[in-house]
């Protein structure tokens, strides 16, 4: 099972690689789906933020999980 830090590690790698792989097309709306991702992740982006905050919710099923 995958630690919430090996998650976390994974959302950022894939939004680094995936804002590079857009831009590499060369294509104006490639840009800006990049530039949208690098909006979302910018927090975690911003090399001059030393620690995050980050909150996690245990899971805890449907009612229908129980029977």
């Amino acid at each position: 099972m995958a630690t919430l830090i090996d998650t976390l590690r994974h959302s950022h790698d894939w939004a680094i690689d995936r804002i590079h792989f857009l831009c590499d097309k060369n294509e104006e709306e490639e840009y800006q789906n990049a530039y949208a991702i690098q909006l979302e992740f910018n927090e975690w982006l911003d090399p001059n933020i030393p620690e995050h905050d980050v909150f996690s919710l245990e899971y805890q099923g449907d009612e229908e999980d129980e029977n």
